[in-house]
């Protein structure tokens, strides 16, 4: 920090504080998302269930590591205003990156109609995904595209069985 005398393993204790405060709170999720994995068909509910559970376990993160930082900080008897005024400000710019990287790097979920695939073409950024989510969350899916993409799933499958089976 800008004007801090921490040493790098107080830093780093700080840091690592927050990293475990957010993987147990995420990981406390894990019963509720798997229930809603069995019981629910609704791929837009799952993927909006996950953005909230790492959304609320990032706030709770961030607010572990600046209070970390403000108790070491005043307990040295150095406040360095500016330089938590610059962490906090790199803390947003931090998450909408990461939100989007995490995006890039999925599949985190994937739809159980669709066949499991490492990567997937890129289909638009994670902000439009959230929105168009959210704007699907109640209108269920029509059977229509159920069939289609039935019918896409099952046309790839016998392409590979017949070049597979010429080999």
């Amino acid at each position: 920090m800008i004007g801090s005398t921490m040493t790098i393993y107080q830093m780093a204790n700080i840091m690592l504080s927050g990293f475990f405060v957010f993987s147990t709170i995420a990981l406390s999720f894990a019963p509720i998302v798997i229930f809603f994995m069995i019981t629910s068909d609704n791929y837009a509910f799952l993927k909006l269930l996950h953005v909230a559970i790492f959304t609320f376990s990032g706030i709770f993160a961030v607010r572990t590591i600046i209070g970390g930082l403000t108790f070491s900080c005043e307990k040295k008897n150095i406040y360095p205003k500016l330089g938590m005024k610059i962490f906090k400000i790199w803390v947003v710019i931090l998450a909408f990156v990461s939100s989007q990287l995490a995006w890039n790097l999925r599949p985190f979920i994937g739809e159980r109609k669709l066949p499991f695939e490492w990567f997937r073409a890129r289909e638009s950024n994670f902000y439009v995904a959230v929105i168009q989510s959210a704007a699907n969350i109640f209108e269920p899916e029509k059977k229509s595209d159920r069939n289609a993409k039935r019918e896409d799933i099952n046309q790839k499958n016998d392409t590979t069985l017949i070049k597979n089976h010429g080999k």
